[in-house]
């Protein structure tokens, strides 16, 4: 039975962050409304998780920022220290470009590696910016719909697969198919408050961004 959804995150200017919240908050609350017990909530940054170790009874909702299209190099170094045991998770990126490029297949081959499996991956549109109060940013800060609506399906699927208490009655995900390919780091290896910055001047200066979608 699930009893816990923990959100662990990298968020160096605080939009993954939000994001992260936000989906622990809804899949917990679309898991309440058939729980016999209050199930309780725990969002983190990755740089307090080393040595963090998870258990069938946790859903994981890991967040990170997709920059230039690819994960950055000190988020992938933390969330290895994470061991995942068979734990049921979700993935998220954050871009503010024009498409979140690779990240997410990045995202959920790494979380698989840490010994996740992972449900539900998700890419959200967030103007870093924007997120961070500045003026500058013309963009919309968040696709909150988007959010609250992945949050939603993911929890319906995480009844089917983790809701019953007897393990030989519980049914057996299927590997997620989440479109992209490995990537070779460039850009991720700078700065990732420079990336940040530089994600949102791109997203900006394009005419047309890609929509928050999501795979389950």
């Amino acid at each position: 039975m699930i009893r816990k959804v923990i959100g662990i995150y990298f968020s160096p200017v605080g939009g993954t962050e939000i994001m992260t919240e936000r989906l622990v908050s809804g899949i917990a609350a679309a898991l309440n409304d058939c729980s016999p017990e209050k199930i309780t909530t725990e969002c983190m940054d990755l740089s307090e998780t080393k040595g963090l170790r998870l258990d069938e009874e946790t859903i994981a909702v890991i967040g990170m920022p997709a920059y230039i299209g690819k994960l950055p190099l000190p988020g992938m170094d933390a969330l290895r220290s994470v061991a995942g045991s068979s734990a049921l998770a979700v993935t998220a990126v954050s871009y503010g470009g024009r498409s979140y490029g690779n990240a997410l297949y990045e995202l959920r081959d790494l979380a698989e590696e840490c010994g996740f499996t992972v449900v539900g991956a998700g890419a959200f549109a967030i103007s870093y910016m924007a997120a961070r109060g500045s003026s500058r940013s013309s963009a919309p800060g968040m696709d909150i719909a988007s959010i609250a609506e992945f949050a939603r399906a993911s929890s319906a699927k995480i009844r089917r697969l983790g809701g019953c208490e007897i393990e030989g009655l519980r049914i057996k995900p299927a590997p997620l198919e989440v479109r992209g390919r490995k990537p070779v780091h460039k850009i991720s290896r700078i700065s990732p408050g420079a990336a940040a910055i530089a994600q949102d001047i791109i997203g900006r200066l394009v005419l047309r961004r890609k929509s928050s979608e999501w795979f389950l």
